[in-house]
């Protein structure tokens, strides 16, 4: 018997990509659809290549999350999205589900943690999870069996290996090596004075930062040094900033992520409204190809 795979789509992260990736778009009447065209594009593709049986595109919602309760200043550098970027978030999620994909967002947490959440649970059920991010914070994942990670900017599979190379530091360590050195693109300082080629050295030393705090009074010259201008409570607060919760409640089966049968006739509507001739021919050959009803994946 085949192994059952899982695909998962960091859906918030990829639309704010996807919107500064392309050309402002817009239709006639002025209405924003760049975000909405890249977006798209990527999901008919993969369901033409992919034909999946089960995934989920999983969004973040705009209420504070429990990260917030414990740094204020997380994520706090950030501009808030662009109007026209913010119109067509409720257009893409409309369009996923006529595709016939679930739709996941729970308030209080973040898409990551409710994609660990999910990889974590269909990992341990011996199922194949695919997830399409480009999010480098994702590839703590990657120590969970049977999980894959891919860049849907580059097509590109991030593997254990490729993050070694990359960071210095095994995918289970990437929590603790952020501890350390900090995450600009949400705001968190780090340790001063640490940066990767001296997080590196003290993760060969110490596999975590969990496992730092435990020997924190013991620990060599050399080390506590470099820890002299933080605090075992600051480091774990790093920690918590940076790591995944695995343990969103979201109640989730199997029959919840398969797939429906596309809404071929109202996505043909809505991409006439969109003004988008390319995606609407691409939309037909996916539609005469029976590709899904030929796989029963219905």
């Amino acid at each position: 018997m085949p192994q059952k795979k899982l695909y998962l789509f960091d859906g918030s992260s990829y639309v704010y990509r996807a919107y500064y990736a392309l050309p402002p778009l817009k239709t006639k009447s002025g209405f924003p659809t760049g975000a909405i065209f890249g977006f798209l594009r990527m999901l008919l593709a993969f369901l033409k290549e992919k034909r999946p049986t089960h995934a989920a595109v999983v969004f973040d919602t705009p209420k504070r999350t429990f990260r917030s309760s414990i740094y204020s200043q997380y994520k706090a550098q950030r501009k808030a999205p662009p109007d026209d970027l913010k119109r067509q978030v409720p257009v893409i999620k409309e369009l996923v589900k006529l595709l016939g994909i679930p739709v996941l967002e729970k308030e209080g947490y973040e898409a990551d943690d409710i994609i660990a959440t999910l990889a974590k649970k269909f990992s341990q059920k011996g199922w194949e999870v695919v997830i399409y991010t480009p999010d480098k914070d994702m590839a703590q994942l990657l120590s969970l069996k049977g999980v894959k990670i891919i860049n849907p900017l580059t097509e590109e599979e991030i593997t254990p290996q490729k993050v070694e190379e990359k960071f210095g530091v095994k995918p289970e360590q990437i929590p603790s090596y952020l501890a350390l050195v900090g995450d600009k693109v949400d705001n968190i300082p780090g340790v001063e004075g640490i940066g990767p080629k001296r997080a590196r050295e003290i993760l060969k030393q110490y596999r975590s930062v969990e496992e730092i705090i435990e020997n924190w009074e013991n620990l060599p010259p050399g080390v506590k040094k470099y820890l002299s201008k933080t605090s075992p409570e600051e480091l774990k607060k790093w920690l918590q900033l940076v790591e995944l919760d695995s343990n969103v409640p979201v109640e989730v089966s199997e029959n919840d992520l398969k797939l429906k049968k596309p809404d071929y006739e109202k996505l043909k509507k809505r991409l006439e409204e969109l003004e988008m001739k390319s995606l609407l021919k691409e939309l037909e050959k996916l539609q005469k190809s029976h590709l899904l009803e030929q796989r029963r994946l219905f």
